[in-house]
C-alpha cells in the first residue's frame, strides 16, 4: 500500500486561509507535517483533495502528489471529496483528514496492519465535535456525535483510516444513489460494511487534535504541540539503561530491555519491558531541583500504595528522584473529558475519601503561601521574570490566608496535584492516582479546586463530585474556599512555569493563561 488520500476541501467558517495551511510552529503547517510523515514511511502516491482556496495548495503538486478539485465543496461534505479522487485510487489506501494533528505512530500502525479496513480511535477529547464509537470484541458497531445514542462508548473516532479498494468501490456505488450531499465518509463506510469489516486500533494517551476553528489552532500552538515536543525529546538511551542497571544490578539490562517514552508534563516517563515484566520509569524533568523534596514524595506515595489507591512502587531513589512503578497493562490515562464521566467522578470522590479519612499523618505540610514564596525565590535565583501585573496583586495573594483561616482550614493527607493525567484506569475499570510529588498535609478543598480547575469541570459535575464526596451534606463555605484555592493555584503554577522555562523547558502560553485566569478569579472574589 503506497497510496494516501488527504481530505482538505472544506470551507473554513472563520478563516480566509485553510487551517491545514496555517503554520503552527515556525513555517510548519498541518499539511507539511502529514506529507512528511507519509513520505518518510513510504507513501509515494498522495492524492490531496482540495476546494476552499485550492490555489494555495498548488505548491504541493509534484510527481508524488496529485491535487484533485472537489466540485461543489461549499455545499457537500467529506464523502463527496473522497468520491472526487476515484480516478486516482487503484488500491487500498490510507485516508487522512487534513485538519488533523497526530503522533506519527498512528500512520505507522495503520501501515503495518493486515486488516483490509481499519479505523483509529482514541480517548474522548472533549472538543465538542467528537464522533463517539461503540465497539464489540475489537470491531466498531456504531458511530454517533450524540452520546445519548450509545450504550457504551469506547472513545472517539480519529480522522485517519485504512480503507480497502473493495470497500471504496462499494462506497462509490452507494454514493451514486445517495440523495444526501452532505454525507460524511465514515457514515458511508458504516453503511457499506458489516461489523467484522470494521476493526480498529485504539491509541491510549495519544497527543492529537483537530483544527476546525481559531480556538483549536490556538490550542495546537500553545498546548498540544508543546506537549508533543516534550514527549518527542527523548533522554539519552544509555543513561536510561544506566538507571535501570542500578535498579536491577544482577541483571543484564542492556540486552533484555525495551524502552518506550510515554510522556509526562514536568517529568519524563518511559514504559520499560524487562524479563517479561512491565514497568514505568520516571526520570525527573528539567528544573525539578528545589521544587520537590523526594524523601517526602517517596514516603507519601508508599502510603498511597498501602491504601490501595496508587500502583505498586518497586524502586524509588530519594536522591535522584528516579522511580520505578508497576505498569498497569492497557491502562487508560484520563483527560479533561473522560475524567468528567459520572463513573469516574464517583471513583475519584472515593479515592479522596479514602486518603483524607485515613488518619495518616504525612511528615510534610503543603502550605500554599510557603510554596509561593519558595517559587518566588527560585524564580529570582534563576533570573526569571514574572508576568506583568503580579506585583500589583501580590498583597491580594497573601491576604487570602486570613480569609481562609476565618472559613476554617483542616489539615489532612492530600495528593495536591489533580491533573487528569494523574488518574489512570486499569482494564477492570478501577482508578488509581499517581505522582505524589506535591503531596502533603493540606486542606482537602485544595484537591477539589485542582480537580475542577485542571479539567475545566462544568458546574453540574462540580456539584455532583461534591455531593459524592460529602455524601449529600456539602458545607456552606465550600464554594468560596474552592474559588480562593483556584485563584492561588493559578498564581502558583504560573510562577512554576516561569521557573521551568528559565531552565530550558517550554510550555507555550500555559503560564500566562493561568496567570490571566487567576486575575479573573481574583475579581470574582472581590465582587463576592
Amino acid at each position: 500500500m503506497r497510496t494516501a488520500v488527504i481530505l482538505t476541501a472544506r470551507k473554513e467558517k472563520d478563516s480566509e486561509i485553510p487551517y491545514p495551511l496555517i503554520p503552527f510552529e515556525g513555517d510548519t503547517c498541518l499539511i507539511d507535517r502529514t506529507i512528511n510523515i507519509l513520505t518518510r514511511i513510504g507513501y509515494d502516491h498522495i492524492i490531496m483533495v482540495v476546494g476552499y482556496h485550492a490555489e494555495l495548495f498548488e505548491k504541493y503538486a509534484n510527481s508524488q502528489i496529485v491535487l484533485v478539485k472537489a466540485p461543489d465543496y461549499k455545499y457537500t461534505a467529506s464523502m463527496a471529496s473522497l468520491a472526487a479522487a476515484k480516478e486516482h485510487i487503484q488500491e487500498d489506501f490510507l485516508l487522512v483528514e487534513g485538519d488533523t494533528f497526530y503522533e506519527s505512530k498512528v500512520i505507522e500502525a495503520l501501515s503495518k496492519t493486515t486488516h483490509k479496513n481499519c479505523l483509529t480511535i482514541t480517548g474522548e477529547s472533549g472538543s465538542g465535535d467528537e464522533a463517539f464509537v461503540e465497539t464489540n470484541q475489537g470491531f466498531i458497531t456504531k458511530i454517533s456525535k450524540d452520546k445519548h445514542q450509545l450504550c457504551n462508548f469506547e472513545g472517539e473516532l480519529m480522522g485517519i483510516s485504512k480503507i480497502s479498494f473493495e470497500t471504496y468501490q462499494r462506497m462509490l456505488q452507494r454514493w451514486e444513489q445517495c440523495s444526501n450531499t452532505i454525507m460524511n465518509y465514515e457514515y458511508m463506510l458504516m453503511d457499506c460494511t458489516s461489523v467484522l469489516e470494521r476493526p480498529f486500533i485504539c491509541f491510549t494517551n495519544l497527543i492529537w487534535g483537530e483544527v476546525d476553528k481559531s480556538e483549536d489552532l490556538y490550542n495546537l500552538r500553545n498546548y498540544i504541540y508543546p506537549k508533543l515536543r516534550r514527549k518527542e525529546d527523548p533522554f539519552d538511551h544509555d543513561n536510561l539503561i544506566c538507571y535501570l542497571q542500578d535498579i536491577f544490578p544482577d541483571e543484564n539490562v542492556a540486552e533484555q530491555t525495551i524502552i518506550e517514552q510515554i510522556g509526562g508534563l514536568s517529568n519524563k516517563n518511559f514504559k520499560v519491558t524487562f524479563s517479561g515484566r512491565e514497568y514505568v520509569l520516571r526520570v525527573p524533568g528539567i528544573g525539578s531541583e528545589g521544587m520537590v523534596v523526594r524523601t517526602f514524595e517517596e514516603q507519601n506515595s508508599l502510603q498511597g500504595c498501602r491504601l490501595g489507591i496508587s500502583p505498586n512502587i518497586p524502586y524509588f531513589n530519594d536522591k535522584t528522584g528516579v522511580k520505578l512503578t508497576d505498569y498497569i497493562h492497557n491502562a487508560e490515562t484520563l483527560n479533561s473529558a473522560t475524567i468528567q464521566r459520572k463513573s469516574n467522578i464517583r471513583q475519584i470522590a472515593a479515592i479522596y475519601q479514602t486518603l483524607h479519612r485515613s488518619y495518616i499523618r504525612f511528615n510534610n505540610d503543603f502550605n500554599i503561601f510557603h510554596e509561593i514564596r519558595k517559587y518566588e525565590e527560585l524564580m529570582l535565583n534563576c533570573n526569571g521574570q514574572m508576568f506583568q501585573g503580579y506585583a500589583g496583586i501580590r498583597d491580594d495573594v497573601f491576604g487570602m490566608e486570613a480569609r481562609l483561616n476565618e472559613l476554617g482550614v483542616q489539615l489532612l493527607p492530600c495528593h495536591n496535584d489533580a491533573v487528569p493525567e494523574n488518574f489512570i484506569k486499569d482494564e477492570s475499570g478501577k482508578l488509581y492516582i499517581i505522582d505524589w510529588e506535591y503531596s502533603g498535609m493540606n486542606d482537602p478543598h485544595w484537591e477539589f479546586a485542582a480537580l475542577f480547575l485542571e479539567s475545566d469541570f462544568i458546574e453540574d459535575n462540580q456539584d455532583y463530585f461534591l455531593d459524592c464526596y460529602f455524601e449529600g451534606n456539602v458545607p456552606p463555605e465550600t464554594k468560596e474556599k474552592i474559588l480562593i484555592y483556584e485563584f492561588l493555584q493559578d498564581i502558583l503554577w504560573s510562577i512554576w512555569t516561569v521557573v521551568k522555562e528559565t531552565q530550558g523547558d517550554y510550555f507555550g502560553t500555559y503560564g500566562i493563561d493561568r496567570f490571566n485566569r487567576g486575575l479573573d478569579n481574583l475579581q470574582k472574589l472581590k465582587q463576592n
